[in-house]
């Protein structure tokens, strides 16, 4: 069978065939090529950007917690190098230094804790009833909470930062909005007067029980909340690109009630599904966890709601 000439849609050149009619829409085997080295180039920009952005928190919790002691100009000169020979010895001169006491794990205080020297620490003040008490002069900064499922996992980096003394993230793997609702006082027990709480749950409930069900249980949340502060965002559900229609249908259903609800409750409410609809690329690969790009969006909104 001769040759013939089969003409690329691609790059538009023609590519000779050795055998067989060519097709109506051809493409050569170097645009085949070509195609496949930009999906390659696509996706390590898109890990470079995820692991950029996995960098960028891991310096903040390292800019967090980092000691770093260093003798002051002042103190360098008393230091005193001692070299081993048959010279004169000199007697040394001990100058008495200044050391700063800080408690730095005073945020682990427990209620009813006793202090480790039976009293106070230098700069601070214990109570045995009330835990750390902020020195006179100094106001207390109210605290704020996120609450939620395996949603919010790993938002504690962006959403804490530098303020986890008065910032915490609660995740609990699995939960539903009853398993919140039970444990609403025993998390808020020690988070002082009126603190920013947000709550998201929501996603193991859709498909399992009836919506009205479901809005019933949310409004049983609502009530367990409003005991221990006025300040309540519900952060309505999220879009799973992988799950069924009906599924996602449900969860738009939910958060248009959620917002109406929360409207009348006095709540707020954080919109989020146009910001992750149609938005695969700010999933893990299952289809329903955030990768660290979509959980740093998440959680830089959870902390522009909270800002004291």
């Amino acid at each position: 069978m001769s040759a013939r000439a089969a003409y690329c849609s691609g790059c538009q050149m023609w590519e000779v065939m050795e055998s067989g009619s060519p097709p109506d829409v051809h493409i050569c085997a170097r645009c085949v090529e070509m195609g496949l080295l930009k999906d390659c180039v696509r996706n390590l920009e898109q890990q470079l950007d995820d692991l950029c952005l996995v960098r960028e928190s891991e310096k903040v919790i390292e800019e967090s917690y980092r000691e770093v002691v260093t003798p002051k100009p002042q103190e360098r000169d008393m230091w005193v190098t001692l070299r081993k020979g048959k010279g004169q010895r000199h007697e040394r001169v001990s100058t008495p230094m200044s050391v700063h006491l800080a408690n730095k794990y005073s945020c682990l205080s427990m209620d009813g804790g006793d202090s480790l020297h039976g009293g106070s620490d230098s700069g601070r003040a214990f109570s045995t009833e009330t835990g750390p008490v902020a020195p006179k002069g100094r106001e207390k900064k109210r605290r704020a909470i996120v609450i939620g499922d395996s949603i919010v996992r790993g938002s504690d980096r962006r959403f804490c930062g530098r303020s986890r003394e008065t910032r915490m993230v609660v995740c609990l793997p699995g939960a539903r909005v009853s398993d919140v609702s039970e444990r609403v006082e025993k998390i808020l027990k020690r988070e002082g007067e009126e603190p920013d709480v947000v709550v998201h749950i929501g996603t193991n409930d859709i498909g399992k029980k009836r919506e009205e069900v479901l809005k019933g249980e949310f409004r049983e949340l609502g009530r367990e909340l409003r005991k221990r502060t006025a300040n309540i965002t519900i952060s309505g559900l999220l879009p799973v690109p992988r799950d069924s229609e009906s599924r996602n249908g449900a969860r738009w259903r939910i958060n248009a009630w959620l917002k109406d609800w929360c409207r009348g409750q006095g709540f707020k409410f954080l919109d989020q599904w146009n910001l992750f609809w149609g938005r695969s690329d700010l999933y893990k690969k299952d289809g329903l966890h955030l990768n660290p790009r979509g959980t740093n969006i998440l959680a830089g909104r959870f902390a522009k709601e909270t800002l004291n």
